[in-house]
């Protein structure tokens, strides 16, 4: 009798074995072990993706690695925090400001640039003389959310054109109009610097700069790739979808690193004509587009795409399946 009943167990074992974990345990099962994993960046992707379906024990194993892990770890940490528009003061991040690490330092600036908490303030101010131009950027554009005209004005003499437009934009952002024209300034015909045009046409499109819209239309074509990815979400931010294509051709360029731009602003602006590619982006040889274009997919809210993301819980790459299950999870 009782080889019998051990004989029943085993069947039993076989067959949900055989069956494997249901799809909702096997996506839990995923993230509780991605945050035990012995890759801080793994544990980092996982935590947020914890935060995403509720479970803030997610934030636990953030902060945890703020105070403990690696500069790679704090600054995946940081990034995660700023996807999530993490906004309330932390003293850990306030700390992580004065990080003798640059790269450390700047994403703790990118992240406090969110917060109007009072409690930052005083160190945006001591951003914006910091030796790293791109903190410098990110502290004027912090300092926006508080409307400080007078310190954000110093920014408009800086040496680096890309933190005078940061300047520029915060200024225009709290309700100068005369923002614009000096952002077009720094776009000089003569000597065009693509990075400063990208951010240049970025800013006039955050600014909701119309009169520039055929001005930004034009730089569509016959421009290198980072420069027509920009104008196609400049063209967004102000209501126009001439871009759309642009966009649409460059998620399928040869490039990897144009696929992930472009998927990064379809993740932002989830058009009806982005949806079919990018159900076929998810399965992208390069991670970083399967994973943004799995992201992107969540905001079209569609029921049927929890199959496609329960499929990729079997994907080889764990960034991807930890990306997958907390879409899996989203969708339910």
């Amino acid at each position: 009798m009782i080889r019998h009943i051990d004989n029943i167990i085993l069947l039993l074992l076989v067959f949900f074995i055989s069956c494997g974990m249901p799809p909702k345990d096997k996506a839990l099962s995923i993230l509780r072990d991605g945050v035990k994993d012995k890759s801080e960046v793994i544990q980092v992707n996982a935590a947020k993706s914890m935060i995403e379906i509720g479970d803030k024990q997610g934030y636990e194993v953030i902060y945890n690695i703020l105070q403990n892990g690696g500069n790679d770890a704090k600054v995946s940490a940081l990034g995660a925090l700023y996807s999530l528009k993490e906004r309330v003061y932390s003293p850990v991040i306030a700390k992580l400001c004065n990080d003798s690490e640059p790269l450390v330092r700047t994403e703790a600036y990118h992240l406090i640039s969110l917060s109007s908490d009072t409690g930052y303030y005083k160190i945006l101010i001591q951003g914006t003389n910091d030796r790293i131009a791109r903190i410098r950027r990110y502290a004027y554009q912090g300092l926006a959310n508080f409307k400080d005209i007078q310190n954000i004005t110093r920014g408009l003499r800086d040496i680096d054109p890309l933190v005078r437009i940061s300047a520029a934009k915060s200024i225009g952002l709290s309700g100068r109009i005369e923002a614009k024209d000096f952002i077009k300034k720094e776009m000089d015909p003569k000597n065009p610097n693509v990075e400063i045009w990208v951010q240049a046409v970025l800013a006039l499109g955050e600014l909701k700069d119309t009169s520039s819209i055929q001005y930004i239309k034009d730089l569509l074509t016959d421009t290198p790739w980072d420069l027509k990815i920009a104008a196609a979400e400049a063209l967004l931010m102000l209501k126009d979808n001439a871009g759309v294509e642009v966009l649409k051709s460059g998620l399928q360029s040869p490039d990897p690193f144009v696929r992930v731009k472009v998927v990064e602003i379809m993740e932002r602006y989830p058009l009806p004509e982005f949806y079919d590619l990018l159900k076929e982006a998810c399965k992208d040889e390069y991670i970083n587009v399967s994973i943004g274009a799995i992201n992107a997919l969540l905001k079209y809210q569609k029921k049927e795409n929890v199959k496609l993301f329960e499929s990729l819980l079997k994907a080889p790459n764990p960034l991807v399946r930890i990306a997958s299950a907390g879409a899996y999870l989203r969708s339910l």
